[in-house]
C-alpha cells in the first residue's frame, strides 16, 4: 500500500499585491535621459565575455548538468528559485548559445539578449528560443537580477 501525505508549504506566504505609490514626475524623468551618455551596446571586453561564461552556466542548469547551488552567489533569490525549478524539471533537452548582445544601460547595469539554440535528443528538428536578462555589478562580481526564456505565441 502506497501512502501520500501532502508537502509543506515552502517559502514565506507572499503579501498581497497593491498598486505601488507613483513616483515623482521628476525621478521619472531623470530615467529618461541617463546622466552617463547613450547605452553602450554589444562592447567587446571582459565584462562581455564574463557574462558570456554566466550564461553559459545557466544554460547547463537548464540542461540538468549542473546544479543551481553552484551558482547562488551568481544570482540574487527569485531567479535562483527559477532556476531550481527549472533543474527540477530538466529533462532530455540541451540548450546551446548561439549568440549574445548586450547593452550597458547604466554604469554597473547590463542587460543582454541571447538566441539559444534547444535540441531534443531523438528529434531530427531543433528549436531556437530568445532568453533576456539584466546583470548587475555587486561587490565586484556580475550578478544575475533576472532572467526570462520567451516562448513563441501559441
Amino acid at each position: 500500500m502506497v501512502r501520500l501525505s501532502i508537502l509543506p508549504e515552502y517559502g514565506e506566504p507572499e503579501e498581497p499585491w497593491s498598486t505601488p505609490t507613483p513616483a515623482p514626475e521628476r525621478a521619472v524623468a531623470a530615467l529618461a535621459r541617463p546622466p552617463h551618455g547613450p547605452p553602450a551596446r554589444d562592447e567587446p571586453g571582459p565584462d562581455r565575455d564574463t557574462l558570456r561564461r554566466l550564461l553559459t552556466v545557466l544554460l547547463e542548469v537548464f540542461d540538468g548538468k549542473r546544479h543551481p547551488e553552484q551558482l547562488r552567489g551568481a544570482v540574487v533569490g527569485p531567479v535562483y528559485e527559477a532556476l531550481l525549478t527549472r533543474w527540477r524539471a530538466a529533462g532530455r533537452q540541451r540548450h546551446r548559445l548561439v549568440s549574445l548582445h548586450t547593452c550597458r544601460v547604466a554604469p554597473g547595469a547590463i542587460e543582454l539578449s541571447a538566441s539559444v539554440r534547444v535540441v531534443v535528443p531523438g528529434r531530427a528538428q531543433w528549436r531556437v528560443r530568445a532568453v533576456a536578462g539584466r546583470m548587475e555589478a555587486v561587490d565586484g562580481q556580475w550578478r544575475c537580477v533576472a532572467l526570462r526564456v520567451l516562448l513563441p505565441a501559441r
